[in-house]
């Protein structure tokens, strides 16, 4: 009986042994699987902040690398998706960049995921506005600027608002964004310089030169605003007014790369096309790609075209909100050269990007060039257009006569530059 008794004790303290081995088991499976997440986590924010180190390093190859591995480890983090799709945009991979924002997206009014999203349509927005999707761009734009979280974006919102709205030539609009943007501060000088390159594309020269005025009496060393109002002056045949804001900006000086470039546009508008030159060429391998703008125009003056062509081509090619005066340029060197056709894809896409009242360059230039292909009837519907919006153009009127006999005149071939 006592046997049995040892027995029975011995098998129970073998089933109570497996149980606790069990309950260890299970509590050092438990122990792995926590383990293993927070090893997971740790890893995931380590790819992240390696991806944001390289992000301002500019080694974006690296950064899209680190951000992708942190998505691997933690695909529920929506910041990791933002982080990586902003990378691939500034790879210019925008397709891809977009489709990760999408993914991340969630329709759910809840305040962290609001944040997200806001976010998230910022930067499909970004995407879509550097492929040159401009009105997709906007759309997305707006549906950030709806969102009520994280308001302290909304300002650079407004900014690509702005830059969108100008590409596409609705610069009525562009200056609703801008002013949006200063009535949270009015002495934000960078808003005010595009509002007032908007009112001057529209030939609102008064409020265009206030702007300007603003910028210089905010910043008297910005040579933006003393070029700007140099230039609207000289629009308004103003030039002895013109030369004396010249003579005010060459008193800045400054030693940085900015100030440079802008050393050399004042030399460009000097009449120092030689020193100019070099120095825009020194800006551009800078970073300054308006620089190659410039060149254009110099070597345009020069009656080199071939060269003018391929500083105004790249100059577009690398800037995303080149402002129409480029356009015209780019036709009139085209027209000179014999590249009618060509010519008229230019200024045709000038025209849809100039507002009212600043495109009778560009719609002459176009008359111009359909005149030079030979297309005589096209040429004649379009002056008869230009007529009706301009009829005290007595040239044009004189044109007219000419095209209907298919008469050209030697005069009518010049074109005409900004």
């Amino acid at each position: 009986m006592l046997c049995r008794h040892k027995l029975h004790d011995a098998q129970k303290n073998r089933a109570e042994m497996r149980i606790h081995m069990k309950k260890k088991l299970l509590l050092i499976g438990l122990m792995v699987l926590v383990v293993s997440a927070l090893t997971g986590c740790n890893s995931a924010g380590k790819y992240d902040n390696d991806g944001k180190k390289y992000f301002s390093q500019g080694k974006y190859e690296e950064a899209a690398d680190s951000f992708l591995k942190a998505i691997d480890q933690n695909p529920n983090r929506t910041d990791y998706y933002i982080d990586y799709g902003m990378t691939l945009t500034a790879l210019g991979r925008y397709e891809d960049a977009i489709a990760q924002f999408d993914q991340a997206y969630q329709d759910k009014d809840i305040g962290i995921i609001k944040k997200n999203n806001k976010k998230l349509l910022r930067g499909k927005g970004i995407a879509y506005f550097y492929s040159g999707q401009y009105e997709k761009a906007l759309e997305q734009f707006e549906l950030a600027l709806q969102v009520n979280e994280l308001s302290e974006l909304n300002r650079d919102i407004l900014y690509y608002k702005g830059s969108s709205l100008r590409a596409i030539g609705s610069y009525d609009l562009a200056v609703e964004a801008y002013d949006a943007i200063l009535s949270e501060d009015e002495a934000l000088v960078p808003a005010i310089l595009l509002r007032a390159n908007c009112y001057q594309i529209m030939g609102d020269y008064e409020n265009s030169l206030q702007d300007y005025e603003r910028v210089i009496a905010l910043e008297p060393d910005n040579y933006d605003g003393y070029f700007g109002k140099y230039s609207v002056l000289l629009e308004q045949g103003r030039e002895t007014e013109a030369a004396e804001v010249l003579e005010e900006t060459a008193a800045i000086g400054g030693e940085t790369l900015e100030d440079r470039f802008n050393q050399a546009k004042l030399h460009y508008y000097q009449g120092d096309p030689e020193a100019a030159l070099t120095e825009l060429e020194e800006s551009y391998t800078d970073g300054f790609t308006e620089a190659y703008f410039y060149m254009g125009e110099i070597y345009r003056e020069k009656k080199d075209y071939q060269k003018a062509v391929y500083y105004y081509e790249t100059f577009l090619s690398e800037e995303k909100d080149p402002g129409p005066a480029v356009y015209n340029q780019l036709g009139y060197c085209l027209m000179k050269q014999g590249n009618h056709s060509k010519a008229i894809e230019y200024l045709e896409k000038g025209i849809t990007i100039n507002p009212a009242g600043a495109i009778k360059t560009l719609e002459k230039n176009e008359i111009i060039a359909y005149e030079g292909i030979g297309e005589f009837a096209t040429a004649l519907d379009k002056l008869r257009e230009y007529l009706a919006v301009y009829p005290e153009d007595s040239k044009a009127v004189r044109e007219e006569a000419f095209l209907k006999t298919r008469t050209i005149s030697t005069e009518s071939k010049e074109g005409e530059e900004r």
